[in-house]
């Protein structure tokens, strides 16, 4: 079975990707964006450009080329015209009815809250340059129009939409109810790259040291275009980590990521809760180079708004490290999920209580991080991903299309 993918979000879809290529399937895979986190080569060490045959570079692809009959939407149509299925994920949705094979649509957030909303059409608009004549301003309106058509139409048209858990994100359900993806049409899974990640024995050092990879993003109103999951709740665990500074004495080796919506007013927390000495802020770097700071983690931080574990979240559970955040596990059992064996966090005392228990006890930290690990191998396999994909395309893992 020939297999075609566009969109490719924190490389989550190339993961699945690999996958169906270990299964045996053929995959051609469309890369769309020229950003560091959206390719292969900077999470990959045996990927490397030039791309091998079956990866085709198509960056950078513009939501203009999903609604006109640009020359990049042409040789697009060519490379995955005879896949007998699709995967699409970011504005890939839109370009599903331009061709007659099934499609999975894997969404992760602003492909359906902005570009599957007709409401964010005035504040991308808001966005453009000062005074833009009102002809443009016409012209723009209209594709946007016909983008936001074109993606709803897509995601109405898909086999299956793979999105979070009914209930995570509220205004989503409803969105995707008026688009018409029916509860039969949603189904949820999440990955965890363990082919590629082995477990990495933890390094103890003298000093816990303690590494943030999500965002860092927690000021409301968010800025236009975010989602309500690009609210990573920062603010908390910067909190409770000054808590526990304040109150345990114990030194620890704060890391944190110079990326997101906030982080000017995060460094200006980290000084307010006295963390100023005793934080390193790293540059944005690629998904290799996060992988390398878990190893050399001791405990790990997520998200600790509303959203749910990301891929940064798992990745580090894949390396074997503690996760302190927000799993949602209330959402999960209502769903029928398994929830996350993470150290359960959404407060500042909460942050705190965790990294008294983690920061003192190797042996814990190893226990918790040996859980996460096991539960990633059981749940979360690209593999699994792969065939819950496939399964909504009506094939089978070993097998093509009926």
């Amino acid at each position: 079975m020939r297999v075609g993918f566009f969109g490719n979000t924190n490389n989550l879809p190339f993961q699945i990707a690999r996958a169906l290529r270990r299964l045996g399937h053929d995959v051609c895979f469309a890369i769309d964006s020229t950003e560091a986190l959206h390719r292969p080569e900077h999470r990959y060490t045996d990927v490397a450009l030039p791309y091998p045959a079956w990866i085709k570079d198509f960056s950078p692809w513009t939501d203009w080329d999903c609604v006109l009959p640009s020359p990049r939407r042409a040789r697009l149509r060519r490379f995955l015209g005879a896949c007998d299925a699709l995967v699409v994920n970011g504005v890939g949705p839109a370009l599903l009815p331009l061709f007659t094979a099934p499609g999975v649509a894997l969404l992760t957030g602003s492909d359906l809250e902005c570009y599957g909303d007709f409401s964010m059409i005035p504040g991308r608009l808001a966005l453009l340059r000062k005074r833009p004549r009102r002809l443009r301003r016409a012209v723009v309106r209209l594709l946007l129009t016909r983008l936001v058509n074109a993606q709803r139409g897509g995601l109405r048209r898909a086999v299956g939409v793979r999105y979070f858990p009914p209930g995570l994100v509220p205004e989503a359900d409803r969105l995707l109810e008026s688009i018409g993806v029916t509860a039969l049409r949603r189904f949820t899974f999440q990955v965890a790259d363990i082919k590629d990640i082995p477990w990495c024995e933890p390094p103890h050092n003298p000093v816990p040291r303690v590494f943030c990879a999500t965002r860092l993003s927690w000021v409301r109103p968010l800025a236009h275009g975010a989602v309500e999951l690009d609210y990573k709740g920062s603010d908390v665990m910067v909190r409770g980590l000054g808590l526990f500074a304040r109150r345990h004495g114990t030194p620890l080796d704060i890391r944190l990521v110079d990326k997101g919506l906030h982080v000017a007013q995060t460094r200006a927390l980290v000084e307010e809760q006295g963390l100023g000495g005793i934080t390193t802020w790293l540059a944005e770097m690629s998904q290799q180079q996060v992988l390398e700071e878990f190893r050399r983690a001791d405990i790990v931080i997520e998200q600790l708004g509303e959203s749910m574990i990301g891929l940064a979240g798992l990745d580090a559970m894949a390396v074997g490290r503690p996760v302190i955040g927000n799993a949602r596990p209330e959402i999960l059992v209502r769903a029928g999920e398994i929830p996350y064996p993470v150290c359960q966090a959404s407060t500042a005392e909460e942050v705190c209580a965790n990294l008294a228990r983690l920061a003192a006890d190797p042996v814990e930290r190893e226990r918790a991080g040996r859980a996460g690990r096991a539960f990633v191998e059981r749940e979360c396999s690209p593999e699994r991903a792969a065939r819950l994909c496939l399964e909504r395309l009506g094939a089978t893992a070993d097998h093509g299309l009926p």
